[in-house]
């Protein structure tokens, strides 16, 4: 077993007395990092959890997150990623599907426990503030045991269940840590994106690949990341575009060199103009749950860095275009499959297809769209039938359809609802009482019916005429 291809094995190679991550006033070496995941396993262990038990993390961003990650990895069990803001409706989901044995939250942090009222959680609760411990416990990890889970949008109305091992994991931080200069002396990263997330996960844990130092910011706001980013000297951070340039207008880290990131809402060159107006490189980044995040390394003119793509940062990855103009990918940090069994979308020589359009560049690939209905709400991939299929469970809606419109520069989502008594304000409450703040409806418009065409396959909603219907509803009337 090659021990280096796991979790445990790949940070256990950094310098026991180098720091690896600061948090408030802490700072914890990676020796403190080792010894704390190793007693939390044992304390975990005697609760009864052990190797293929999935544990649910639902917290902010901190350093008992990747304590407990690493812990559950020398005891052979599974990480569950909990997006933070998903509410009661979502973390019962998650929960009930993943069969998670325990639940770890930070109490008074959000509003956890009173989402928690609402759902049936497992019987093991783990407090932030209150991680149990015992006697060392030794480390059981497996290159090629599953190690995380992550949700991703799905097909079928519920995000989907994806699954990586040890080994992609281990593999692909090791080649983001080249590939994003993480392993170059004197490098800190501010980690400000969610590590429920793979786009935040794989910051993190690449920069700590590397032996750097990761400043953890609990929930973004772009002032205290200012601070942070001054204080430690970062040299490199990621994020949504939103934040960066919401980082940038704060004030310019004086260490700050790289800023990669993605452009959730649209903007890419105005964040490029900012960052180079700042004497900062910046770039977009290319990657998706089932791929990883930071997949490629972009480089080059700004017009050039505007686009999400670039190089491979591993040299084995192989990304082409399908005939209908997809990206598929094949390379070690592709996903092993989704934890209830399906099957990922694969072709008959391995390689995933991704969902997104793309062309082959000489630097590499270019991402250029996504195919199909997902919309990008908030910085996350939503499945429109994931709103719709509550809307649907609703009193008075027989049938939901949504769709994503541009407000005040963002996307955001407008639900079409056909039943005998649909009543917006409820409807809009109960989704907020729910469902993440980004996926609650603008509005929840009455139709009749919803406009349909058809097609080989039968009758399909014809969205881009909802698209104009919403679009004119949300025009303000003169």
């Amino acid at each position: 077993m090659r021990r280096e291809e796991t979790l445990p094995g790949l940070l256990g190679e950094q310098a026991d007395g180098a720091r690896a991550l600061v948090f408030g006033g802490d700072s914890i070496t990676y020796g403190d990092l080792a010894t704390r995941a190793a007693r939390v396993a044992g304390g975990l262990a005697e609760q009864g959890i052990g190797a293929g038990d999935r544990v649910a993390l639902w917290l902010p961003n901190c350093p008992e997150w990747l304590i407990l990650h690493l812990a559950l990895a020398r005891l052979g069990a599974i990480s569950v990623a909990v997006n933070t803001r998903f509410r009661a409706h979502e973390v019962q989901d998650i929960l009930e599907r993943s069969q998670a044995k325990a639940l770890a939250l930070w109490p008074g942090s959000k509003d956890f426990e009173a989402i928690l009222e609402d759902v049936d959680a497992p019987g093991t609760i783990l407090r932030r503030d209150a991680l149990p411990e015992g006697e060392p416990a030794p480390d059981r990890s497996d290159p090629d045991a599953p190690l995380t889970v992550f949700t991703s949008s799905g097909t079928t109305g519920k995000p989907k269940l994806v699954v990586h091992t040890h080994r992609t994991i281990t593999r692909h931080a090791r080649a983001v840590a080249r590939g994003f200069g993480y392993d170059a002396p004197g490098t800190v990263a501010l980690g400000m994106l969610p590590l429920c997330g793979v786009f935040g996960y794989d910051s993190v844990v690449g920069a700590l690949a590397g032996g750097a130092t990761v400043v953890l910011q609990a929930i973004f706001d772009a002032g205290e990341a200012l601070e942070l980013a001054t204080a430690h000297r970062v040299t490199h951070a990621n994020g949504s575009d939103a934040m960066v340039l919401r980082l940038l207008e704060a004030g310019t880290p004086p260490a700050l060199r790289e800023l990669g990131f993605a452009a959730f809402e649209g903007e890419p060159s105005r964040v490029i103009e900012a960052a180079d107006a700042a004497g900062i490189t910046a770039f977009m980044c290319y990657g998706s749950t089932e791929v990883q995040a930071l997949l490629a390394h972009a480089e080059g003119t700004p017009e050039e860095r505007a686009i999400a793509g670039g190089t491979p940062v591993h040299p084995d990855t192989e990304v082409r275009v399908g005939d209908d103009g997809e990206l598929e990918v094949r390379g070690p940090s592709v996903m092993v499959g989704y934890l209830d069994g399906g099957r990922p979308d694969v072709t008959g020589d391995g390689f995933l297809r991704t969902g997104d359009l793309g062309r082959l560049t000489d630097r590499g690939f270019a991402y250029e769209a996504r195919r199909g209905d997902a919309l990008r709400l908030g910085g996350y991939l939503v499945n429109p039938r994931e709103i719709e299929g509550y809307l649907e469970g609703q009193p008075g809606v027989a049938q939901a359809s949504v769709v994503a419109t541009e407000i005040d520069g963002a996307q955001r989502p407008v639900a079409f609802a056909v039943g005998d008594d649909v009543d917006e304000e409820a409807l809009i409450e109960r989704c907020r009482a729910d469902l993440a703040g980004f996926k609650v409806p603008r509005r929840v418009i009455a139709l009749d019916e919803l406009p349909t065409t058809d097609s080989a396959n039968g009758r399909k909603v014809r969205r881009a005429e909802l698209r104009r219907l919403a679009a004119e509803a949300l025009t303000p009337t003169r």
